[in-house]
């Protein structure tokens, strides 16, 4: 890393850490929503009386390539109680269900807050700019 406390990783295997390290974070942000869901959905099933405040939502995607959009959309699949409903290719839009969805501000807004940290995960990291790139290190 560099000298500067602010300053991201510089060379090739500085950042295939922090890629690394971001991945292994998102994936275990991910592992705590999973596990929340399902105490959720597994509490719904066995008390009795309806719990249960559904809401359909719709939000702007953020993902640029068809990869991204295909994992956001399949991480909220396997969320227990939400489902992606449908995707608007030419708006960007998602249509997403949401079994414990109260507020739907809320839901719309932990949807988003997924798609943030799965897009900074996915993402390379790249040099910031004014960062001196080695040219073996530009091919790759």
């Amino acid at each position: 890393m560099s000298a500067d406390p602010g300053s991201g990783p510089t060379s090739l295997p500085q950042r295939s850490a922090h890629r690394v390290w971001r991945i292994t974070a998102f994936a275990a942000r991910f592992l705590v929503r999973f596990l929340r869901a399902n105490v959720a959905v597994a509490r719904e099933v066995l008390t009795p009386g309806l719990q249960v405040a559904p809401a359909v939502v719709v939000i702007a995607v953020q993902s640029r390539t068809p990869f991204e959009v295909a994992t956001f959309m399949s991480l909220i699949a396997l969320t227990p109680g939400t489902l992606p409903v449908e995707l608007d290719r030419e708006r960007r839009l998602l249509t997403v269900h949401g079994m414990h969805a109260g507020d739907p501000d809320a839901f719309r807004t932990e949807l988003c807050e997924l798609e943030d940290q799965l897009l900074t995960a996915l993402r390379p990291v790249t040099p910031r700019p004014g960062d001196r790139v080695p040219d073996d290190e530009r091919r790759s």
